[in-house]
């Protein structure tokens, strides 16, 4: 399928859901129509959209704890650590939400910068290699209707959780307002995570056509056709490391924001998942509504770390393939000295998918996150043990001594 906006067709709605949750300031447009800009409607527009869901989702926080009725009715029955978890939770995710919005706008002209040459890579290729057929609906199919599928089981799963909490009928206006708002400021995580996802793998595809076509010329007879194709390829694996670099300068600290956010959210509710099971409690739907969230957060890392480690075999083995251009043409001097220069390149541009700025996204940020997870869910657990040691023994000791009637007044002898 060839389309002169590609780009808009496949990730453009994408990008508009980031604006019309104030996230980004930047409306992508197909070329012929200006491109991506950010200009100042998309600036109020957003400023607006974050003003609204940050204040509103505290003041309705404020508005349950300053009432007594709906303050006993949701946080009553919970013990000081739940209730120091929920308070954890309500301010983390309007943390992460405002750290993503700074990060981005700190980053907004290489953000432009990066959106262009991703718009001008596709056309680019075509120029040189008009038979290239981009299966852009396969990736709109992969990455929009994905999107929208695990975002209406995120919205069921966050409304349920936010009204089955507040356990009391009264403030039904403050109940939706809070369940709205805190849809909107956690779902911005994972938004966010499946636009850099979406960035991974339309990379991740590029290096795989470099393969593919240089398979296909080492295998073509020699001819200074062939060589000036496969010069372009040189050149293509360097946009793309190119453009890695420019996306985790964009990306990376929101990346790293987003999956520390996971990771504490993740700890909490199994902890909590956890006191209930240890406690032999009845089976309560918020509880429920809990570990469908974990799962949903869990298939957020499984799937950027995923990503991460696909695209990285996928560049190591593109670079791979380019340096072996001097072994199948062992006689063209241009082979070699384009050969020799592109290891002189390929030493100074290592660049992987990061999280942050040192740390390597594959497939053992897996490990790390749910490692951490399962020590401080045990520390948590073993706290809880305590305690519950404790309570038997004030149980019992107040057991040993028997009063068996009124003591007379004391007196003293001399």
């Amino acid at each position: 399928m060839q389309r002169d906006d590609g780009f808009v067709y496949c990730y453009g709605n994408l990008y508009s859901l980031l604006l019309y949750w104030g996230l980004v300031t930047i409306r992508v447009r197909s070329p012929d129509r200006g491109g991506a800009v950010s200009n100042r409607w998309t600036v109020c527009y957003a400023l607006f959209a974050r003003f609204f869901m940050v204040i509103c989702f505290m003041a309705s926080v404020m508005t349950k704890l300053r009432d007594p009725e709906m303050s006993a009715a949701m946080f009553g029955h919970l013990s000081p650590l739940v209730k120091a978890i929920f308070t954890w939770e309500c301010l983390s995710c309007s943390i992460t939400y405002i750290e993503y919005c700074l990060s981005l706008d700190s980053q907004r002209n290489r953000h432009l910068k990066l959106l262009a040459r991703m718009q001008e890579f596709d056309q680019s290729v075509l120029v040189v290699f008009p038979h290239v057929q981009w299966n852009y609906r396969r990736a709109r199919l992969k990455y929009w209707y994905g999107t929208l599928i695990v975002g209406f089981c995120f919205l069921s799963f966050s409304v349920s959780l936010i009204f089955d909490t507040t356990r009391c009928t009264c403030g039904i206006p403050s109940t939706m307002l809070m369940a709205f708002t805190y849809t909107l400021l956690t779902s911005s995580v994972g938004l966010l995570g499946f636009v850099h996802i979406a960035i991974m793998d339309f990379i991740r595809v590029r290096l795989r056509l470099v393969q593919q076509l240089l398979q296909q010329f080492y295998q073509a007879d020699d001819s200074s056709e062939v060589h000036e194709r496969i010069a372009y390829l040189f050149e293509m694996s360097k946009r793309c490391s190119f453009l890695l670099a420019e996306l985790n300068g964009v990306f990376g600290f929101a990346a790293a924001a987003g999956i520390f956010y996971d990771f504490t959210i993740m700890t909490c509710f199994v902890y909590v998942i956890c006191q209930k099971l240890l406690e032999r409690e009845p089976w309560d739907p918020e509880y429920a509504f809990m570990l469908l969230h974990v799962a949903i957060h869990t298939y957020k890392v499984v799937i950027t770390s995923t990503y991460g480690y696909l695209l990285l075999r996928e560049k190591r083995n593109c670079m791979h393939l380019l340096s072996q251009y001097s072994r199948y043409f062992s006689g063209q001097d241009v082979a070699r000295r384009q050969t020799e220069d592109f290891q002189h390149w390929r030493m100074h541009n290592r660049q992987a998918a990061m999280v942050g700025s040192t740390t390597l996204l594959s497939v053992s940020t897996i490990y790390l996150v749910y490692n951490g997870m399962a020590n401080y869910v045990i520390i948590l657990v073993q706290l809880l043990f305590q305690q519950q040691q404790i309570k038997d023994h004030q149980l019992t000791s107040g057991k040993d001594v028997d009063i068996v009637g009124p003591m007379g007044p004391i007196t003293h002898l001399d």
